[in-house]
């Protein structure tokens, strides 16, 4: 399937105040198709005119500040939820200390049945925020090489170096609050099936089973999470399958393939961004390589 089919899909399942957020993925490669191609005795000697590089990079930049303000934002939202719930736990099993209302296994009370609606709730959009870095990225890398290719331009290579250092590309924070998250599900609600897990990989290492998987129907979900935890459920959902797409889905696997860059985030189940699978320092073997040509 092409990225922008995928893209378009997972905006439509994904939480209908995200989409917005997102790259102006259509606009923008409908943007690309007006311009005409440069042609061949008027093609100035570094590719695009420098009036056209401008207007470009100043669009691509403001979809980098719209992607780092949600992103920021959201980070901070869930850095100070995810303390709250911490927080409500002590509270709560202090008080069953003294009063002997805390139970375990599957005898919830009806408050620490709210909270592990809570981190259910908090883990899936921690989740959804990670794929949404992902999936905006590869999108830029998509939409310069549509440039690239339509102006003979040489842009992918530094606007995509520039967008791997963006706060919305930065996933280290993150990916410890979602590890962090995972061990407080498992320890407090170790029978429950509705955690959802970041990737597939965690489940064959853990050898268990939850309601993520694709025989879960829509009704079973609302009916055990509640609406609003389902949909939370099915957007994430949709990002990871987008991303699992996306592996697959290039022909090439080079520095610059998005199937190179989802790659290198197999070996951490969050898929976070290190010094070792950063995409820069891929961009830059490629760079180095291409010089030796």
């Amino acid at each position: 399937m092409k990225f922008g089919k995928e893209f378009r899909i997972h905006l439509e399942e994904t939480l209908p105040e995200w989409r917005d957020k997102y790259l102006s993925y259509k606009p923008l490669k409908k943007l690309l198709k007006n311009i005409p191609p440069p042609a061949a005795d008027h093609m100035p000697p570094d590719g695009a005119l420098p009036e056209l590089h401008e207007w470009f990079v100043g669009i691509l930049n403001e979809e980098l500040v719209k992607f780092n303000d949600f992103y920021v934002d959201k980070e901070e939202d869930f850095i100070i939820r995810f303390q709250t719930l911490k927080e409500r736990i002590e509270r709560l099993k202090a008080r069953g200390s003294r009063e002997r209302v805390f139970t375990s296994g599957s005898e919830f009370s009806q408050e620490m049945m709210d909270i592990r609606k809570d981190f259910v709730d908090i883990h899936g959009e921690m989740v959804l925020l990670k794929n949404y870095s992902s999936l905006n990225f590869a999108g830029l890398i998509k939409i310069l090489k549509k440039y690239d290719k339509r102006t003979g331009e040489l842009l992918s290579l530094p606007f995509t170096q520039l967008a791997a250092h963006q706060p919305f590309f930065t996933t280290e924070p993150l990916t410890r609050l979602v590890r962090d998250c995972e061990a407080n599900l498992e320890l407090l609600f170790p029978l429950e099936a509705e955690v959802i897990e970041s990737t597939p990989n965690d489940q064959k290492h853990k050898g268990t089973t939850h309601s993520n998987e694709p025989n879960a129907g829509p009704q079973e979900m609302k009916s055990s999470l509640g609406e609003e935890t389902a949909d939370i459920y099915k957007s994430t959902l949709a990002a990871i399958k987008a991303i699992q797409g996306l592996k697959k889905a290039s022909s090439t696997y080079n520095p610059m393939s998005l199937s190179y860059l989802f790659g290198n985030q197999d070996n951490d189940s969050t898929g976070a961004v290190t010094e070792e699978n950063s995409p820069c320092d891929s961009f830059a073997s490629l760079h180095k390589g291409q010089d030796s040509n």
